[in-house]
C-alpha cells in the first residue's frame, strides 16, 4: 500500500503525493546517506550542516566537491552514492526503461518523450509524440529528428 508523504512546507500541488514503500525507503535512504557525509564536511571543515532536506543536502556537498575529493573516504563516497543511485533507478523505472520529455513535436503539437529501454528489451529505444503515435523516431533516427526540432523552433517548416 503506497505512503502518504507529510509534508510541513508550502506544496506544489493540492494532491497527496502517494510514494511505494520501495521509493519511501530508497528516499530515507537517500537523505541518512547524503546527511552521514555533510555532517562529516560540515565537522571536518567547522561548517553549520545544512537542513535535512535532500536538495540542501545534495547542494551542500556539491559545494564542497572539491575538498571531498581530496579526502580519504572520497572513494566510499562515491560508491555509496552509485550503490543509493542504481537503488533508486530500479525503484523508479522497475522494467529499466526510462521516459522522459525532450520537447515539442516538429510535425503537430504533440510532446515528445523518449522512450529508454533495456538492451534485452525485444523493441528499441524511441522518440514518441503523445499525440500522434505514428509520429515516432527510432534511435538511429533522433539526429535527423533534432535538426527537424529546430527547424521548427526558428520558424521553418513544420512539414515533413
Amino acid at each position: 500500500m503506497p505512503s502518504r508523504v507529510i509534508r510541513n512546507g508550502p506544496r506544489k500541488s493540492a494532491v497527496n503525493d502517494l510514494l511505494s514503500p520501495a521509493a519511501t525507503e530508497t528516499r530515507a535512504a537517500i537523505r541518512t546517506v547524503l546527511a552521514s557525509w555533510a555532517s562529516l564536511v560540515a565537522d571536518e571543515r567547522r561548517l553549520n550542516p545544512p537542513a535535512r532536506d535532500i536538495g540542501a543536502l545534495a547542494r551542500f556537498l556539491s559545494r564542497h566537491a572539491e575538498w571531498i575529493a581530496s579526502h580519504p573516504a572520497a572513494g566510499e563516497m562515491v560508491d555509496e552514492i552509485g550503490d543509493l543511485t542504481r537503488s533508486a533507478r530500479k525503484v523508479a523505472y522497475p522494467n529499466g526503461a526510462g521516459r522522459v520529455r525532450v520537447g515539442d513535436c516538429p510535425t503537430c503539437n504533440g510532446e515528445l518523450v523518449v522512450l529508454m529501454r533495456n538492451r534485452d528489451d525485444p523493441l528499441p529505444s524511441e522518440i514518441v509524440c503523445t499525440t500522434a503515435p505514428d509520429h515516432s523516431w527510432p534511435a538511429t533516427r533522433w539526429a535527423t529528428l533534432a535538426r527537424k526540432m529546430q527547424q521548427s523552433q526558428g520558424g521553418g517548416s513544420r512539414h515533413s
